[in-house]
């Protein structure tokens, strides 16, 4: 995605995400929009998504649902999708 780099590893309990989101230049800050499923994220029931440095609460969010955030530049937004029953 050009500046944008995205990550995603598995995590514990099964099923659900640790992700990054990395704005690797620019001068201003990046709106990032990515749907949850293109990270990997096919749960049907869904995911309670949060950002971990600040310990923000992003939402309920489902597989077809889009992420939006702000990256800043050389900056990242870390999150964590908890993967709902």
């Amino acid at each position: 995605m050009g500046q944008i780099q995205l990550w995603t590893k598995p995590i514990e309990p099964e099923g659900s995400w640790a992700f990054v989101i990395f704005n690797t230049e620019g001068a201003m800050p990046s709106v990032v929009a990515v749907k949850l499923s293109d990270l990997g994220m096919k749960n049907p029931a869904g995911y309670s998504v949060m950002e971990v440095f600040d310990g923000v609460d992003v939402g309920k969010k489902k597989p077809s649902d889009v992420l939006r955030v702000s990256v800043n530049p050389t900056g990242v937004f870390f999150g964590k999708a908890t993967v709902l029953q």
